[in-house]
């Protein structure tokens, strides 16, 4: 991948419902588990993209991120993160994401990491989302990630309506590369994603060629309308590396266009 994308995002992502499991007094969240491994990614020369989730963060954990800066990490994507079951709110050190941005952002004085912030395409209440989006972005937020694309129309009438409101920051549109129909659909399901027939039928006709030939095409049509494409894989127990060769031998970086992949860590 090195020379070939511009960043790495690695997400601090629940690894079922007991997750975090480990022995006990010795609590790993998924937060730090995203941290240490950018770390590791930096140290190999790539940029690397870890995750600050309001379900993990702690005040506490403010006067780490400045050490982390120095260590190389000036790159943050900054989320609410899925809750654990059971949640309560009253729990969370900072409530809404941009909180935690303004938080991060309060340890510094000078030179500052990058902070990246999520918009859902997909809100119900779309007027509350771009509302959402703007004080994310009022809060510090230096750019903004959609959720995962697979209707161009409707990701680009988002962006949009961002943009009408005023946002000035540069937008990336998350492209997924499905492993198969089957999780596709689940993770349509899942998370309320619609999913065109085109694209139904594509993976129907080839699994494994049509996953990239769908995400290859998305990037055709979204490359000219935003500031940058964040590849992701949808199967987390596949190794993703496969894919994501597949899909860059299939289009064509010119280096004008930001170009990032999501890493699928298994623990």
């Amino acid at each position: 991948m090195k020379g070939r994308v511009d960043a790495i995002t690695i997400p601090a992502l629940r690894n079922g419902e007991g997750d975090p499991s480990y022995p006990a007094g010795f609590r790993v969240t998924p937060q730090t588990r995203s941290l240490a491994s950018a770390v590791i990614v930096r140290k190999t020369g790539a940029e690397a993209v870890p995750s600050l989730t309001c379900r993990d963060f702690r005040r506490s954990d403010l006067d780490l991120v400045p050490s982390l800066f120095k260590k190389g990490l000036d790159n943050f994507l900054v989320v609410f993160g899925d809750p654990y079951p059971g949640y309560q709110i009253e729990d969370y050190d900072f409530r809404k994401t941009e909180d935690l941005i303004r938080g991060v952002l309060s340890v510094f004085d000078g030179q500052r990491p990058c902070i990246g912030a999520v918009t859902n395409q997909y809100a119900k209440d779309q007027e509350r989302e771009i509302s959402r989006t703007l004080r994310k972005v009022d809060a510090g937020a230096d750019y903004v990630v959609t959720n995962t694309a697979f209707d161009d129309r409707l990701v680009l009438d988002h962006a949009d309506r961002l943009r009408s409101q005023g946002l000035k920051a540069p937008i990336f549109v998350q492209v997924s590369i499905p492993s198969g129909l089957k999780n596709l659909l689940f993770v349509s399901r899942k998370f309320g994603i619609p999913v065109p027939e085109e694209v139904r039928q594509t993976l129907s006709r080839n699994p494994f060629g049509g996953g990239i030939q769908i995400a290859a095409r998305a990037y055709t049509a979204l490359r000219n309308e935003v500031s940058g494409i964040h590849f992701s894989y949808l199967h987390r127990s596949h190794n993703p590396i496969p894919a994501y060769t597949h899909l860059l031998d299939a289009i064509e970086t010119d280096g004008k266009l930001t170009v990032s992949i999501q890493a699928a860590l298994r623990h």
